[in-house]
């Protein structure tokens, strides 16, 4: 099957994300460009988590902050519920935007310090001229697991890492979003409250029929709260799975090393010595070819030479590599 870098597309109008050939091109000194986001595709559906992957500086949080609108694409497609946001005007941008909300990786400093909780998580809809009554913010505040009569006047610096995360998440719901895109939402908590943010997630996905898009380096994480995952290697998609497809079988060399990456909890299991090499290149001037080669045990000079396209090696499941692993349905 031809490749393309949307051939993961689905023939699905009622995607209530869908984004198409995004390109981020950050100025940089001497006339340079930060080549941060390369031709990025994916759509995601009502109730639907797609888990997005991949090292520290592949394009991640440039990628959800464009989608966004709070970094302007080089070019590219979002379409939220079928609008398209990328040619607005600024009021009407900010109008759509309501329906998309973003969790930030830093829970304390994503909050104004000076507002109570309850201040904070009505704030939302007092700027559209909807007032909460205290009952629904307690409501909310309840949702996300806070006891409104302990934490409601308190100001984020009275709270804990995983308190503000979850008064974070209540105020995105205040706006009652079609979608919604965590940054890294779990990096910065112990890993003891990672689990129940997580599970938050899981249920105001299920309770409000969210889309939902999971940002993460952690494929250990994203793996397993994700339906279908994308993993990205320095502004590009590598591969796009359903999420146990991946687990079970990787195409993609990169994603077989993040997954070989993941400790195991056995033991007395053997230590995997597959690592990563080398150091990301950097994007201001990656690689010719395939950007994964200088680190690929498989590259050849057709990696050097021509740059691979998505192409499906299995139901939903595409890669885009030369050399995919052999049979990786099987």
């Amino acid at each position: 099957m031809a490749g393309s870098g949307r051939a993961h597309l689905r023939d699905d109008v009622d995607a209530a994300l869908a984004v198409e050939d995004l390109v981020v091109e950050l100025p940089a000194r001497r006339g340079r460009k930060v080549h941060a986001v390369s031709g990025l595709s994916f759509d995601v559906r009502e109730g639907e988590t797609l888990g997005v992957v991949g090292e520290s500086g592949c394009g991640k949080s440039t990628a959800a902050r464009a989608v966004m609108q709070l970094v302007a694409p080089t070019s590219g497609s979002v379409r939220l519920d079928g609008q398209e946001l990328t040619g607005l005007d600024d009021a009407e941008l900010r109008r759509r935007r309501t329906r998309m909300q973003l969790i930030f990786q830093d829970p304390i400093s994503s909050l104004n310090p000076r507002r109570t909780v309850r201040a904070l998580v009505a704030e939302g809809p007092a700027i559209w001229k909807k007032t909460l009554t205290t009952e629904q913010i307690d409501a909310l505040i309840e949702s996300v697991g806070l006891d409104p009569a302990i934490v409601g006047d308190r100001r984020p610096r009275q709270l804990s890492g995983g308190q503000c995360q979850r008064v974070a998440i209540a105020r995105a719901l205040a706006l009652e979003p079609q979608v919604l895109i965590c940054d890294e939402p779990v990096s910065a908590l112990d890993v003891s409250v990672q689990a129940q943010i997580l599970n938050l997630l899981h249920d105001a996905r299920d309770r409000y029929g969210l889309a939902t898009v999971f940002i993460s380096h952690d494929l250990a994480v994203v793996k397993n709260i994700s339906d279908r995952v994308l993993v990205m290697y320095l502004g590009k998609v590598c591969e796009v799975a359903p999420a146990d497809v991946l687990d079970r079988n990787p195409a993609h060399p990169y994603t077989f090393l993040l997954l070989a990456a993941i400790p195991d909890p056995d033991p007395h299991a053997e230590i995997a010595r597959d690592d990563i090499v080398g150091e990301l290149p950097s994007p201001l001037d990656p690689p010719s070819g395939c950007r994964f080669r200088t680190r690929c045990p498989r590259a050849d000079e057709r990696c050097t030479a021509e740059e691979p396209q998505l192409q499906e090696v299995g139901a939903d499941h595409f890669v885009a590599c030369h050399h995919p692993l052999a049979d990786p349905e099987g």
